[in-house]
C-alpha cells in the first residue's frame, strides 16, 4: 500500500515537472530565495532585535545600552519594507520571463512588461479621485510585498502567454546587443505589451470602485470568510488551520493573523489567570490560539523547524541542505519564507502533504494533552519572535509539561516530514540526472 502511494506520488510529480506554466512556477519560486532569504534575515534582526518588544531584546536589554539603538531600529525597518516589500514585482517579471523563454520568446521584455503590469494593477486610484489635496499614497505597498505573491504569480503567467501567443516569431538572442536589434525587439512584441499593460491597467481601475485595497485585497476579502471564529471544536480549528496552511502553499500569505493575543477566549484565559496565580482551570483550554498558534506553527505555518531537522538529519541532497542551512536561524524564529521559496515548498505536489499534515499532528496531540489535562492552556501573551518551540512553555508561565509537548510534537512532525523529503530527494536526483 504504502509503495503503491509513493509510486503515484513520484508519477504525479514527474508529470507535473514537464508541464511548462508548473515548471515556470517553480524556477520562479527557486530565484526568489537569496532575496527571501536576506528579506528574512534583515526581518528577523527588526523584529526580534531592534524592536522594544523583540524576543532577544527582551532577554539583553539592547534598547537600554546599544549606541544608536533608535537608528539601528529605522535601519532594518527601511531594509525590511525595501526587501520584503518588492518581492512580488520581483516573482512577476521572472514567471512572465521563464514562461516566456520557454515558448522561444522575447524573455526580458515579457518579465519587463509583467512587472510594469502588476504595478499598475497596484496603482492607488483613490489617490487620484480624492478631492483637494490627495491623501495615502500612490500606489497599494502592501500589495508589492509577500502579500502580493499569489497574485503576482497570476499576472506573470498571463503575461507570459500573451507574449507567447502574440508574438509571430522566436526571440534570437545575441551575445552582444545593437541598436538595430533592440528596436527590432520592441517592434516584434509591441502587440503583447500593449495587450498586457492595457488590461491590467484596466483590471486595476475597474476595481478600485470596489475595493480600496485593489484586487489584492480583493482576493483577501475573500480568502479570509471562512475563518469566523471556530470557537472550541477540534475539527473547526484543523478546518481553518488546515485551509490557512493551503493557502500558504499557493502563495496566499498570512491572509489571516493567527497571534491570538487580542481574542476573547485569550483575553478571558489571561484575567483568569492572573486572578488565580495559574494557567490551571483557564475557561478556554481549547482554542485556535492554544492549539495551533502555541503549539502546531513551530518554525512558522507548516511546522517548519520540522522540515528542517529532517533535512539536515537524512537528506543527503546537496541544494535541500543549502537551503535548510542557511534558512535555520530565521525558521527557529518562526520565519519560514526561504524554505517556502527555496526548496520549493510552496506548489510542491509531495512537500505540500506533510505542511498540512504535520501542524495537524501537533493539533491533536495538544488537544489530547489538554482534555487529559496533562498540561495548562497558554494564557499569556507572546511576542511574535519568540522561537515556536519556546511559545507553550512561556505562554503557560513556564510549565516544564507544556515544553515536553513541544518537542513532542516536533519529533512526531519531523517523522512525518521524513520519508516525504526523501521521496522528494529522489525526484530531484531523478530531474539532475536526466538535466
Amino acid at each position: 500500500m504504502l509503495k503503491h502511494v509513493q509510486n503515484s506520488l513520484l508519477t504525479f510529480e514527474r508529470v507535473v515537472e514537464r508541464q511548462r506554466y508548473w515548471r515556470a512556477l517553480r524556477d520562479t519560486l527557486t530565484l526568489l530565495f537569496p532575496f527571501a532569504l536576506v528579506g528574512a534575515y534583515v526581518s528577523f534582526m527588526n523584529q526580534a532585535i531592534f524592536q522594544r518588544n523583540g524576543f532577544l531584546n527582551h532577554i539583553y536589554y539592547l534598547s537600554h545600552w546599544l549606541p544608536g539603538f533608535k537608528h539601528l531600529a529605522t535601519y532594518t525597518t527601511m531594509l525590511n519594507l525595501s526587501i520584503n516589500g518588492i518581492l512580488a514585482v520581483i516573482a512577476a517579471f521572472s514567471a512572465a520571463n521563464f514562461v516566456a523563454r520557454s515558448a522561444q520568446r522575447d524573455n526580458l521584455l515579457a518579465g519587463l512588461t509583467a512587472a510594469i503590469s502588476f504595478i499598475m494593477l497596484n496603482i492607488n486610484y483613490n489617490f487620484f479621485s480624492t478631492q483637494g489635496q490627495p491623501a495615502g499614497s500612490r500606489f497599494l505597498e502592501d500589495n508589492l510585498g509577500t502579500q502580493g505573491i499569489f497574485l503576482a504569480l497570476l499576472v506573470g503567467l498571463l503575461t507570459g502567454w500573451l507574449f507567447s501567443h502574440l508574438t509571430r516569431y522566436p526571440h534570437i538572442h545575441q551575445e552582444i546587443e545593437t541598436q538595430t536589434h533592440l528596436l527590432a525587439r520592441a517592434h516584434a512584441n509591441w502587440l503583447p505589451i500593449v495587450a498586457a499593460l492595457l488590461v491590467f491597467s484596466a483590471i486595476g481601475y475597474g476595481v478600485s470602485f470596489v475595493s480600496k485595497g485593489g484586487l489584492n485585497g480583493l482576493f483577501y476579502a475573500v480568502f479570509t470568510l471562512p475563518f469566523s471564529n471556530p470557537g472550541a471544536s477540534l475539527l473547526a480549528i484543523i478546518g481553518v488551520a488546515s485551509l490557512s496552511n493551503l493557502y500558504w502553499l499557493i502563495g496566499i500569505i498570512g491572509p489571516v493573523d493567527f497571534s491570538g493575543n487580542s481574542t476573547t477566549s485569550t483575553v478571558q484565559n489571561l484575567e483568569y489567570a492572573l486572578q488565580h496565580g495559574s494557567a490551571w482551570g483557564a475557561p478556554n483550554p481549547v482554542t485556535l490560539h492554544t492549539l495551533f498558534d502555541a503549539f502546531a506553527n513551530v518554525g512558522g505555518p507548516g511546522m517548519t523547524l520540522a522540515l528542517l531537522i529532517a533535512i539536515l538529519w537524512r537528506s543527503r541532497n546537496r541544494n535541500y541542505r543549502t537551503v535548510a542551512k542557511t534558512s535555520a536561524l530565521p525558521v527557529l524564529f518562526n520565519i519560514n519564507q526561504p524554505l517556502l521559496v527555496g526548496l520549493p515548498i510552496a506548489y510542491s505536489p509531495i512537500l505540500a502533504i506533510p505542511f498540512l499534515l504535520a501542524p495537524l499532528a501537533s493539533m491533536v496531540i495538544t488537544w489530547c494533552a489538554l482534555k487529559l489535562q496533562w498540561m495548562p492552556p497558554v494564557v499569556y501573551p507572546v511576542g511574535r519572535t519568540m522561537p515556536g518551540f519556546l511559545t507553550g512553555w512561556l505562554g503557560t508561565g513556564g510549565d516544564w509539561r507544556a515544553f515536553i509537548v513541544s518537542l513532542i510534537n516536533i519529533a512526531v512532525a519531523t517523522a512525518v516530514y521524513l520519508p516525504f523529503v526523501l521521496l522528494a530527494n529522489q525526484v530531484e536526483e531523478e530531474a539532475q540526472a536526466d538535466a
